[in-house]
């Protein structure tokens, strides 16, 4: 289990509802428009969380983008994390996701991990940050592929 976001933008359901009567070929150049303004987005979210704190910087390399019609990033998983002294102690492996939420949001009991702040520390906050961009970047990239595909292809 880890975090997950898909950005929001003003008319998307009608957007993509369009996109529902054209071409197949027209939706996979959207999501190739969006892969690469996620994989932007993921850079920026693996940056933050590399400078906010130990924990955000074991959860960075799991920070990605995802092929979607909208910008979409995910971060966690199941891989291993830091040192794994829990292990010789007979408990299963310290994993991205054990971490993440602490590093992203803070925690008042756990002293490993920052104190709460609101939203959080390190990804919806650089989402929020970079809202209008990707929003301006999205609607260029529906323009273009409605350009190309909306009136025949």
């Amino acid at each position: 289990m880890g975090l997950s976001v898909k950005v929001k933008i003003t008319g998307v359901r009608e957007t993509l509802a369009k996109f529902r009567t054209l071409p197949k070929e027209a939706s996979a150049e959207l999501r190739d428009a969006n892969q690469k303004i996620s994989e932007e987005l993921a850079g920026k979210i693996h940056s933050a969380a590399t400078s906010a704190n130990g924990q955000g910087a074991l959860v960075a390399p799991t920070v990605k983008a995802r092929r979607d019609r909208v910008p979409s990033v995910q971060a966690g998983g199941r891989k291993q994390a830091g040192s794994q002294s829990r292990k010789s102690k007979g408990q299963s492996p310290t994993t991205v996701s054990d971490l993440i939420y602490g590093s992203n949001f803070g925690a008042n009991v756990l002293k490993q991990f920052p104190r709460p702040t609101g939203p959080d520390h390190w990804f919806f906050s650089t989402v929020e940050d970079n809202q209008a961009q990707i929003e301006r970047e999205w609607l260029v990239a529906v323009d273009k592929v409605l350009g190309k595909w909306g009136s025949g292809g």
